[in-house]
């Protein structure tokens, strides 16, 4: 399980089919071969990519994230795999069917973000309840994201106040920190953006490698480059949110550099403490939760072929019941 980060280089080059060269100025090159690479995260918006890079990503299937001027973007082929019929089955499925999966992935992540407020406070706030959907596609999208947007942004409220009160304060001080907002300048959210980010990376390569399309999704819109990754993530959000708090409490808030991004240093912490969380392993079945990435992209390929209830298909993030290898 290795990410490979690119940042400060000045150009990104393919020295052969199997090694990318990154050249951090013109007297030095680094060469990385693309051997048990899971994901490239680029951070930056001033490094050229040449364009035989992504050709070469997606033969080895290993998908090109970027993080640049706080957007995500995930390049990958969807195309390139065996599982034909599964496409099939997902580029078929009726909207009454995304909605009821994509409801299902927000439920979870609801419910995953109660759980780390019960482990650090003992109570979780009441939200309202699930939508119960109607079959109408217009009005249940709107549903569900009424629900999640009016639900989320109640337990954000909570959730802001598990960061220790001093660092809590700097965040509002300086930055006028609020909670969830991808795009603001504060340590909290840009950290919270890289850990998606790498999640994401992870999601694409597990969901193509079942046979899906990550360019499909189901709540999401095309507008994303990876739609149904976005589908799929809500769920693991939480386990990113909590991986943040936790990181912050123990190392104190990260640095943002004179481009307004995390230090170096801290964008290798940030993505370490996750590693640290996604190398967790359940207590019954002892599966990491990386491992359980791939696994649920199987359940839900396996559901759209009606072999795998809709229950089975998603992860609910609760820390009590996982332990370290």
């Amino acid at each position: 399980m290795r990410l490979l980060i690119i940042r400060k280089a000045k150009e990104l080059q393919v020295k052969s089919r199997s090694i990318i060269r990154i050249k951090k100025t013109d007297d030095e090159i680094i060469d990385r071969p693309l051997r048990d690479i899971e994901a490239v995260l680029v951070i930056g918006s001033t490094i050229k990519i040449s364009s035989g890079l992504p050709p070469v990503l997606a033969y080895h299937n290993i998908p090109l994230s970027i993080i640049a001027k706080d957007s995500i973007a995930i390049l990958h082929n969807p195309i390139k795999t065996r599982s034909n019929h599964i496409r099939y089955l997902q580029y078929t499925l009726s909207t009454e069917k995304k909605h009821e999966i994509a409801l299902e992935y927000i439920k979870s992540k609801i419910k995953g973000i109660q759980h780390i407020i019960k482990y650090y406070t003992g109570t979780s706030p009441s939200i309202p309840h699930p939508p119960r959907l109607t079959g109408n596609p217009d009005t249940d999208e709107e549903t569900i994201r009424t629900w999640e947007s009016l639900t989320s942004s109640k337990l954000w409220k909570t959730l802001i106040t598990l960061i220790k009160p001093n660092y809590l304060k700097t965040l509002k001080e300086e930055y006028n920190f609020r909670g969830r907002k991808p795009r603001h300048p504060d340590p909290f959210n840009k950290t919270l953006s890289i850990m998606y980010a790498v999640i994401y990376s992870i999601a694409t390569k597990a969901l193509t490698a079942t046979g899906l399309d990550p360019t499909q999704g189901f709540l999401h819109k095309t507008r994303y480059s990876t739609p149904l990754t976005f589908d799929f993530t809500e769920m693991y959000k939480p386990l990113a949110i909590h991986a943040t708090i936790n990181m912050i409490n123990k190392h104190g808030l990260p640095k943002i550099d004179n481009d307004g991004d995390l230090s170096q240093e801290h964008v290798n912490q940030a993505i370490k403490h996750l590693y640290q969380f996604l190398t967790l392993r359940h207590k019954k079945t002892k599966k990491s939760i990386h491992t359980g990435i791939y696994l649920k992209a199987v359940c839900l390929a396996r559901h759209l072929e009606g072999k795998c209830p809709l229950n089975r298909i998603t992860f609910t993030w609760d820390k009590r019941n996982y332990t370290k290898i």
